[in-house]
């Protein structure tokens, strides 16, 4: 992404803007462009990433639940190890989506 596609166009702030500036204004101003990029990439891939994780996690949570409770008709008994199993993987999974940044 070039520093002109993030400044407005038709304004003071377009690549004509910018030539009216120092060289050293220009290329200070490139720099923060870019680095208003960068933060915007790394924004955008975080919250791909917790996006990501989440619906995993909802998947998982989804599968071990109909599994949860498919057990608890065939081996009834085992209840209360299978709730603890999966609501210890669901509160496990929601610390990890928390603790992502």
């Amino acid at each position: 992404m070039s520093t002109n596609e993030l400044l407005p166009s038709g304004s003071s702030f377009s690549n004509q803007g910018l030539t009216r500036l120092s060289l050293g204004a220009q290329k200070q101003t490139r720099r923060e462009v870019e680095q208003i990029q960068r933060r915007a990439i790394v924004a955008k891939l975080t919250e791909d990433g917790r996006g990501f994780l989440a619906n995993t996690a909802l998947e998982h949570v989804g599968a071990l639940t109909a599994l949860e409770q498919h057990l608890i008709t065939v081996a009834p008994l085992g209840e209360a190890r299978y709730r603890e199993i999966v609501d210890s993987y669901t509160l496990g999974a929601s610390a990890a989506i928390r603790r992502w940044h």
